[in-house]
């Protein structure tokens, strides 16, 4: 009978597929380059509250590494958008297109962000999609939803 040390058996299992995520690049839908990569929907506000938002977008399937990062650059300012929010997704390789989705939180209430999206492989190469800058305005303090 083989003895088998299951916290070594899981950081091995961990390591080799974190090791796929990242170390394996291929086309984002067979036979068709990706390159273009430009943004099919959004991006939009999904959600909102006094200090959390969500933004959604839509782009045409990347390519590249299987695991991505969503990327929001905002700020209160539109010329200075100092902050960032990122969010990990996979691509799906049967998909033309991929959904990224992004939370933000720590916002002040009552205030208006401006922001604008894009996304990068996992190695940290850029992906080609980046949006024009949009606003939205947070909550005012101590609002509370009809569904609470």
């Amino acid at each position: 009978m083989i003895r088998v040390n299951r916290s070594r058996l899981t950081m091995a299992i961990s390591a080799l597929a974190i090791g796929l995520l990242f170390a394996h690049s291929r086309p984002a839908w067979a036979g068709e380059d990706s390159a273009s990569g430009k943004i099919t929907a959004g991006p939009t506000v999904e959600s909102v509250t006094d200090t959390l938002a969500f933004i959604r977008w839509t782009t045409e399937n990347p390519g590249g590494t299987l695991l991505h990062y969503a990327v929001v650059h905002y700020g209160k300012d539109p010329n200075h958008l100092d902050l960032t929010a990122e969010s990990p997704t996979r691509i799906n390789q049967a998909h033309r297109e991929m959904v990224f989705r992004v939370r933000m939180y720590d916002l002040e209430p009552g205030t208006t962000y401006y922001y604008k999206v894009s996304s990068k492989q996992a190695d940290g190469v850029s992906d080609p999609a980046t949006s024009g800058v949009s606003q939205f305005t947070t909550r005012p303090s101590g609002w509370l939803s009809a569904n609470q």
